[in-house]
C-alpha cells in the first residue's frame, strides 16, 4: 500500500461500524498479505489511535486474522491505556475536590472532558495527554495556586517577558503521585478566536457531569467547535495540510450527538470548517453521509494532505515555509509593530532580546521543529 492508501485504509478501520462490508476487505487484505503492519502500527501510533483500532478490530472479529504478535501488541497497548485512564479519572476527582473547596467549578476540555462525558465506547479507547480544564478568568491564578499548594509543580521554564496572567493557560503542572500533567485554562482558545467562542458562550450551554458533581463539560455543539479551532486553527493544520486521526475520530464521535451543519453559524471561519468536515468524510470513506459536500477550501486541504503523504520533501518544505512565514511575518514583525503603540509589549520585547537564555530557548525550539520526522 502507498502512504495514501494506508491512510485511507486506517480511516475506514476507525469507522467499521459504518462499513459493514469493509470487514471483508480487511480480512482479504490480511490473508493476501497486502498490509505493511509495521507501517500501519507506526501511523496509528503517531496519531495516537492504537487503542481505538484495537477496539474496532475486536468488536468486528478481525483480531484473529492479524499476525499473532500484532494482536497481542494491540491488546497490551489497550490494557495499559485502560489502567492509565482509570488513574486519570481518579486524578480528576482530586482536582475537582480541591477546586470545589474554593467554590471553583471547572469545565473539562478535550480528551478528559470527553472521557467524563462518556463520548467513548470504553474507558481505554482514547489516549489522553494533559488534563485540560477551563476556570473563570477571575479564578485563573487562584486555581493555579490551589493546585501548587496541593503538590503540583511547573514542568518547564516560562519564556522570557511572558506575563502568566495573560497566557491562554497556566504553564503545565505535574504531580509526582499522578500520571497526567494539567493545563489550567484562562480562556478556551487563543485571543483571536474569542469573538465567536469564549467562556461566556460556553457557560450558556455547559453540562454538569453526572458521575462527578462539581464540574462541567462542553455541550455537544461546543465540543465540535472547540475541536475545529484546536485542530485546524490553533495548530494551523489547515495551512499545513496535516490532519490528526485522533482529532477527526473525536469529531466523528461528536457528530453522533450533534449535527455538524448546525455548528456552522457559530463558527468564525466557516469555509475552513466545511473543508475540515468534508475532509473527514473523505478519509472515513463515508460518501457524504458524514458531511454532504465540500468546497474549494476542502479541495486544497485534500491536495496538500495528499502531497504531504506522498512526498517527504514536499512535507518538509511546505511545513517549513508556513512555519517561517508565521514566525517572521506574524510574530516578529507583528510584535515589533505592536511595540510602537504599547509600552507593555515594548518592555516585554526588550526584556527578551536582552536575555541570552531567550536565544538558547528559541534556538532549541527551532531545532525541535525542523528535526521532526515526516509522519
Amino acid at each position: 500500500m502507498t502512504n495514501k492508501e494506508l491512510f485511507y485504509f486506517t480511516g475506514k478501520c476507525l469507522t467499521l461500524d459504518e462499513h459493514p462490508g469493509f470487514r471483508h476487505e480487511i480480512i482479504e487484505s490480511c490473508q493476501a498479505d497486502r498490509i505493511d503492519w509495521e507501517q500501519f502500527v507506526f501511523l496509528c501510533s503517531n496519531h495516537l489511535i492504537l487503542p481505538a483500532i484495537y477496539l474496532k478490530f475486536k468488536t468486528h472479529q478481525i483480531l484473529e486474522y492479524l499476525p499473532e504478535d500484532l494482536s497481542e501488541h494491540l491488546k497490551d497497548i489497550y490494557e495499559l491505556n485502560v489502567t492509565r485512564n482509570d488513574l486519570i479519572l481518579k486524578q480528576i476527582q482530586q482536582i475537582v475536590k480541591v477546586l470545589n473547596e474554593s467554590n471553583i467549578h471547572p469545565v473539562f476540555l478535550k480528551g478528559s472532558g470527553n472521557l467524563l462525558d462518556g463520548v467513548y465506547s470504553e474507558i481505554g479507547e482514547r489516549i489522553l495527554g494533559d488534563i485540560d480544564f477551563l476556570v473563570p478568568e477571575k479564578d485563573y491564578l487562584l486555581s493555579a495556586k490551589l493546585m501548587e499548594d496541593a503538590g503540583y509543580l511547573k514542568t518547564g521554564t516560562i519564556q522570557i517577558g511572558i506575563d502568566i496572567a495573560t497566557m491562554k493557560h497556566y504553564p503545565r503542572l505535574m504531580h509526582p503521585e499522578f500520571v497526567a500533567t494539567i493545563e489550567i485554562h484562562r480562556i478556551p482558545v487563543p485571543e483571536n478566536y474569542l469573538k465567536r467562542y469564549n467562556s461566556t458562550i460556553i457557560d450558556q450551554e455547559k453540562m454538569a457531569v453526572e458521575s462527578l458533581p462539581g464540574c462541567f463539560v462542553l455541550s455537544g455543539k461546543h465540543k465540535i467547535i472547540h475541536n475545529f479551532i484546536h485542530s485546524q486553527l490553533s495548530n494551523k493544520s489547515h495551512e499545513y495540510g496535516i490532519v490528526s486521526f485522533r482529532d477527526i475520530y473525536d469529531l466523528y464521535l461528536f457528530s453522533k450527538r450533534f449535527e455538524l451543519k448546525e455548528t456552522l453559524p457559530h463558527i468564525q471561519n466557516k469555509q475552513m470548517a466545511i473543508a475540515y468536515f468534508a475532509f473527514a468524510d473523505t478519509v472515513f470513506g463515508l460518501s457524504g453521509n458524514f458531511y454532504p459536500s465540500g468546497n474549494l477550501s476542502s479541495w486544497f486541504l485534500l491536495k496538500k494532505h495528499t502531497f504531504n503523504l506522498n512526498s517527504g520533501k514536499f512535507y518538509r518544505l511546505h511545513r517549513s515555509f508556513i512555519f517561517l512565514r508565521w514566525q517572521i511575518v506574524s510574530k516578529y514583525f507583528g510584535q515589533i509593530t505592536e511595540a510602537f503603540y504599547s509600552k507593555k509589549i515594548r518592555q516585554s520585547l526588550f526584556r527578551r532580546i536582552g536575555n541570552r537564555h531567550w536565544y538558547k530557548t528559541h534556538l532549541d525550539w527551532y531545532k525541535g521543529f525542523f528535526t521532526q520526522k515526516h509522519n
